[in-house]
């Protein structure tokens, strides 16, 4: 019960973080790796406070890991992680307001069947 727990929050914050990244880079606007304004994008990145607490929720999100890590096999906990992908599908949606299409929806049911198949064989 505890892994877990812990799992859920390590998950929780993996997503929200990406939820805020996304919201803030709707904000700012694109970053291009390729473009001379690379470092001013950069700088306008470092001064946004959804940028800044989505790295200290990753940061977090990554001891909870490392605890996660120390505990239970890899073979085991890391498809687990794949539930940020459905997690990250439900939350564009809901909270973003993207449009959910069929084929992702069948790619959600395909991964939650996947992790029950692991989780059956962790048990």
């Amino acid at each position: 019960m505890r892994n877990a727990i812990v799992m859920f929050a390590c998950l929780g914050l993996m997503v929200s973080a990406q939820v805020l990244w996304k919201v803030a880079l709707t904000r700012i606007g694109v970053v291009d790796v390729m473009s001379s304004s690379l470092g001013e994008r950069l700088l306008q990145l470092a001064g946004s406070w959804r940028i800044l607490l989505g790295l200290a929720m990753f940061a977090v999100a990554t001891v909870l890991w490392f605890d996660l890590l120390s505990r239970v096999e890899l073979s085991l906990l890391y498809p687990f992680m794949s539930l940020s992908y459905v997690l990250a599908f439900f939350a564009g949606w809901w909270l973003l307001g993207e449009s959910p299409q069929l084929s992702r929806l069948i790619g959600i049911l395909v991964i939650i069947a996947g992790i029950a198949l692991v989780a059956r064989s962790g048990s």
